[in-house]
């Protein structure tokens, strides 16, 4: 058994209550394998497993400390980021927002342990029009940069945010017309969905099991085009299937991905969650692309959490916004032949792009 597979199979033991120990783990592997955790976020969601198993099979005595001191620094970085989501809920409603905390804390919802999954930002997706939106940040902070769907705001409580006036977006301009209508469609429930937070860190609203199919869908076809994707969303879109949905629930999603130019790539996802996470046939929402999925699998492995661990980016290329733009160029040319129409796209996009970001200035 490879490394990988080794991976996949500590993954997988680590998800459930009991199940089979992962099968060729050597002593000598546990560095690598917490390498590994290490670049797709999921550390935290490891540790599960490592703590279930025999002591035999467990890493030697530091990495296994070490190991322990990460989960309880996840474990401390979820509670703060609790309490600063529903702070700065608390602070937004206030001045007159309605909200709702998409990803992160409201995916830790979904998950077996509430403090095993590595936080990130906060994306608070805030109702109202754009301009008004970043204006109201802007007054905090002046020099915020803003993108067609979000606006990075300052700091709070330590946390970074963004503030989403639209949830995610499409590079086909057909597609994303579509995607931000049916937003704005089923906004008003997804404002109006309040839950607690673990250990009763405060109140939030997050999206629906429904909304919440469609909208991550469309945030992880974006990253994978876009810059490249770790397991640790994969995972988030693993723990909401397992909630489950009806069989009408199932053709109203695979009808909105074909509508929305995802359907290729929603079942290029399913072969992933299958192959890695050992999701049960009868909780994939949409048929395996296994084409499609070998592709995005072998990009997932490659480029790490958000593409951070790509070593076919050099350093030189990150720190140049023209030689980042050509590698886009690309990455479209890669992608097209598995997901042609938001590859054609997505150049035209960031033309579109370039003058939005001009215009909004003088529309503030």
């Amino acid at each position: 058994m490879d490394l990988q597979q080794k991976f996949f199979s500590l993954i997988r033991f680590s998800l459930c209550r009991r199940g089979v120990l992962p099968e060729g783990i050597a002593k000598e592997d546990w560095p690598l394998l917490f390498y590994l955790c290490k670049k797709h976020s999921l550390l935290g969601v490891a540790f599960r497993g490592v703590k279930k198993m025999p002591v035999r099979m467990c890493p030697e005595k530091p990495l296994l400390l070490q190991w322990f001191a990460v989960s309880e620094r996840i474990a401390q970085q979820n509670r703060e980021t609790n309490a600063n989501a529903a702070n700065l809920s608390r602070r937004l409603a206030a001045d007159g927002f309605r909200t709702c905390i998409l990803k992160g804390q409201g995916n830790t919802l979904y998950y077996p342990e509430a403090y095993v999954r590595t936080p990130g930002d906060i994306d608070v997706w805030v109702e109202g029009e754009e301009k008004r939106i970043i204006a109201y940040v802007k007054r905090f902070s002046p020099d915020a940069k803003a993108c067609y769907h979000h606006i990075d705001a300052p700091d709070y409580g330590g946390t970074p945010v963004e503030v989403h006036y639209r949830p995610s977006f499409q590079f086909n301009f057909l597609h994303n017309k579509r995607i931000q209508a049916w937003f704005a469609e089923n906004a008003d429930e997804q404002f109006s969905n309040v839950v607690v937070l673990p250990d009763l860190a405060g109140y939030v609203a997050v999206p629906t099991l429904r909304f919440n199919r469609v909208f991550q869908m469309s945030h992880i076809a974006n990253h994978v085009l876009h810059e490249g994707i770790g397991l640790r969303q994969l995972m988030d879109y693993y723990f909401l299937l397992k909630k489950g949905f009806s069989e009408e629930e199932r053709k109203e999603f695979a009808s909105l991905m074909r509508r929305f130019g995802m359907y290729k790539m929603a079942r290029a996802v399913m072969y992933v969650l299958r192959e890695v996470f050992g999701l049960e046939d009868k909780l994939l929402i949409v048929e395996p692309h296994e084409r499609c999925g070998r592709m995005l699998l072998d990009e997932i492995m490659l480029a790490g959490n958000f593409g951070h661990y790509d070593e076919r980016i050099s350093e030189e290329v990150r720190k140049s916004p023209v030689k980042m733009n050509l590698l886009r160029l690309r990455r479209d040319w890669r992608m097209l032949w598995y997901f042609p129409s938001e590859c054609l796209a997505e150049p035209f996009f960031r033309i579109y792009h370039f003058f939005w970001r001009l215009t909004i200035r003088f529309r503030v």
